[in-house]
């Protein structure tokens, strides 16, 4: 086993004890929604989970979402801090997926349970990413809220439209590096309550 293999190994080590608990609590509440959202991304992270991949950490960043949806912020937290100890695969091409989401909810989370202001822990190697071309012209106000998109969507798209626009206020706006979302934050701040209600029915 190389150094690398030995680190991912380290890493999923790390996390597993907090998707078991994860598991545990929502074993009791298994209905298809939390099933799906939930205890399916939890068993396969269990499995596997290389920071490296980004198909991994879009599924681990993708459960810290829906943990947070389910009011489940300490638990939340928790994967995003496990984010702290590893060098990511990130993911420029398509800027919707990828660990690079988890940053910004982070930010909200440690500022709603415990009122601490965590903007300076974004790591220096995925500033690149926040400030890049394609992520500040596609990141403009009010199409982050997405809104045309979701009225257009079929309702078995709408969980994901909704989820792809809470990574871009949450995941991207949290971070107060985008002026024109500063600026219009009570606004989004108020969409972005409204997405979670909507993501939370059955």
């Amino acid at each position: 086993m190389n150094k690398l293999q030995q680190e991912i190994k380290c890493f999923h080590d790390k996390l597993k004890p907090i998707l078991e608990k994860v598991l545990e609590q929502y074993n009791k509440k298994n209905t298809q929604k939390i099933y799906n959202t939930i205890i399916k991304p939890c068993r396969k992270l269990i499995q596997k989970c290389s920071y490296k991949s980004i198909l991994d950490t879009s599924c681990l960043c993708t459960l810290a979402y829906w943990l947070y949806i389910y009011k489940d912020k300490k638990l939340a937290l928790e994967i995003c801090e496990i984010a702290h100890e590893v060098e990511f695969s990130f993911e420029f091409g398509s800027w919707n997926s990828g660990i690079q989401n988890i940053y910004g909810l982070e930010i909200r989370i440690a500022r709603e349970l415990l009122g601490e202001d965590r903007r300076d822990n974004i790591p220096s190697d995925l500033l690149e990413y926040y400030f890049s071309k394609k992520v500040k012209k596609e990141l403009r106000y009010p199409q982050i809220l997405r809104e045309d998109k979701i009225a257009d969507c079929s309702s078995s798209f709408l969980n994901t439209e909704l989820l792809l626009a809470l990574y871009n206020m949450i995941g991207l706006g949290e971070t107060g590096f985008y002026t024109e979302l500063n600026e219009n934050w009570e606004k989004i701040e108020e969409t972005i309550n409204i997405y979670i209600d909507c993501l939370k029915e059955d």
